[in-house]
C-alpha cells in the first residue's frame, strides 16, 4: 500500500518514546514533559505525513469505486479525530466526481 514507511516511522517513535526511563514520582525532573513534547511533535510530523499519502493517493486513483474503497480502508484503521474529519472530506469531492460522470 506505501504505508509501510509510516507505520516504521510510527513503530519507531513509539519505541524510542517507550526506552526512556522517566522517574514520575520525582516531580522536580522534567525530563518527562520535554521527552512527551518531543514524541507529540513527532507523532504530529507523521500525521502530516499520513494527511500527504492520503492525499497523494486519492488525486492517482482514477475510478470512483477504487476511491470509495480506499476511502472505507483508511477509515476502519484510522482512529485520530483530525484524520477522520479529513477523511469525510474525500467523501464530497468522491460524490462531486460521480455527479459529473
Amino acid at each position: 500500500d506505501g504505508m509501510e514507511h509510516l507505520v516504521d516511522s510510527f513503530q519507531s517513535i513509539l519505541m524510542a518514546f517507550k526506552t526512556k526511563r522517566h522517574d514520575l514520582l520525582d516531580f522536580q525532573q522534567n525530563k518527562f514533559d520535554r521527552d512527551y513534547v518531543q514524541f507529540n511533535v513527532r507523532i504530529t510530523d507523521l500525521e502530516n505525513s499520513l494527511r500527504q499519502f492520503i492525499n497523494v493517493s486519492f488525486e492517482s486513483i482514477a475510478s470512483i469505486e477504487a476511491s470509495l474503497k480506499l476511502l472505507n480502508k483508511l477509515q476502519s484503521i484510522l482512529q485520530r479525530e483530525n484524520l477522520r474529519a479529513d477523511l469525510e472530506s474525500k467523501f464530497a469531492i468522491i460524490f462531486h466526481h460521480y455527479g459529473h460522470e
